[in-house]
């Protein structure tokens, strides 16, 4: 599937969730207080329902949704009235992201013709990207976006009185959102915290990306991206309340996959940085323990946890991890079996041979990029059976010798055959 294509609809969704902006300077308010009470009274509010569906548009892709935000709300306002607009309007911030992202769209686009070596390095660079625009968008706009529901939600008290009678104007559901809508302390900590688990749940997807190395799963994972902007984006062009309610499920899906999408977040942070940057540790580092992520779940521990591993004090390995990275440090013992190392084109990994299958084995520990080069000083500190190749380094390493085996014969060939 074309990549652009993909793309292009991917703007046009996001352009169409925009459109029903609360942000847009140029639309005019209601035209009484009781038409702005009527509005205000809907639960929990038609611009509260556009809000959160703008948050959650942008936190999938945030580069994408601050850009076109901006230019569209710069080009809906009033000229006199441009100057007034926030930070992300000005043609300089939304002409540097849509630059930055006609960039990501040629790496696609010529990206399919490349082969992967040279285009995960990109993906990486893309990766890291994703995340400095969801730390600019986190600080700069979702407060900004809360703030602008809270001002579109409010009330004259003179419309509200005359309501006091009916007793509808303190109905606890209609007092407790207007109370979270217009406490600042309370509305932005939840707008970020709902930014929070979008963003982490679609970053998964930009970190499957990155590690993928077929060309066809990434258009799959990126037409997955692409679907969920279009869904936020359709369901608020139907009705606020559509928009606010598909946002709502996003939200509770983030929240469940929290854990998931952090450690996998934290998984392609570690290994990206450790690839660009081609970290190399020394024979010294390893004193200190060899740091990896489980390769599947032990002693309940989940998948993907950062571990490190060391040997205690009776000299027996161990592995060690902080739950959430900063809880009091706990110990995995590692099973008595016949460990080895697994040398691989990206980074090494530890396995052991399950009992009664010797030919076979079962990853246990993904090990970072920087320990490549020290497979053999690992296996012999940590007590290692033997160090072997990797599946995927044992296919790389067998077809160069395919080829050099053809190249190889060509050339007997013709020695034997010169006329």
């Amino acid at each position: 599937m074309n990549t652009l294509f993909l793309r292009r609809l991917f703007i046009m969704a996001l352009i169409a969730l925009v459109s029903a902006s609360p942000l847009r300077a140029a639309e005019s308010p209601p035209s009484s207080a009781a038409d702005k009470l009527r509005e205000s009274m809907l639960l929990p509010g038609v611009s509260l329902s556009q809000g959160i569906s703008e948050i959650t548009g942008v936190a999938i892709s945030p580069l994408l949704g601050v850009s076109v935000i901006g230019v569209w709300t710069y080009w809906k306002t009033e000229p006199h009235l441009r100057p007034r607009l926030p930070w992300y309007c000005h043609p300089g911030v939304w002409g540097t992201g849509l630059s930055l992202i006609l960039i990501c769209f040629l790496k696609d686009f010529l990206g399919t013709a490349a082969p992967p070596l040279v285009k995960k390095p990109l993906d990486f660079l893309e990766l890291f990207e994703n995340k400095l625009s969801a730390l600019v968008a986190s600080v700069g706009f979702v407060p900004l976006v809360t703030l602008a529901m809270a001002h579109f939600n409010q009330v004259p008290d003179q419309a509200v009185n005359p309501l006091a009678d009916s007793g509808l104007a303190v109905m606890p559901l209609v007092s407790l959102i207007d109370f979270g809508v217009h406490t600042p302390w309370i509305s932005i900590p939840v707008a970020l915290v709902a930014f929070s688990v979008v963003w982490l749940s679609s970053h998964a997807i930009n970190v499957l990306i990155a590690l993928s190395p077929f060309g066809i799963v990434d258009a799959g994972l990126k037409l997955i991206k692409l679907a969920l902007i279009a869904l936020v984006a359709g369901s608020t062009l139907i009705h606020p309340y559509a928009g606010a309610a598909v946002s709502l499920v996003l939200i509770l899906i983030g929240l469940v996959f929290a854990g998931w999408s952090f450690r996998l977040t934290l998984f392609g942070t570690l290994m990206g940085r450790d690839f660009l940057l081609n970290k190399r540790a020394t024979p010294t580092d390893l004193e200190a323990g060899v740091k990896g992520f489980l390769a599947r779940r032990t002693e309940g521990v989940p998948v993907r946890t950062l571990v490190r591993l060391k040997q205690d004090a009776s000299g027996r390995s161990v592995l060690t991890y902080h739950p959430w990275l900063f809880l009091p440090e706990r110990h995995i013992p590692l099973a008595e079996a016949d460990h080895v190392i697994c040398k691989g084109l990206l980074h090494p990994s530890l396995a052991h041979r399950p009992a009664g299958a010797p030919a076979a084995l079962r990853s246990t520990l993904i090990l970072l990029p920087r320990y490549r080069r020290l497979e053999d000083a690992i296996a012999r500190r940590f007590g290692c059976q033997e160090v072997v190749d990797g599946a995927l380094l044992r296919g790389f390493k067998a077809m160069r010798q395919w080829l050099v085996d053809m190249l190889s014969s060509g050339r007997k060939l013709v020695e034997m055959h010169p006329g």
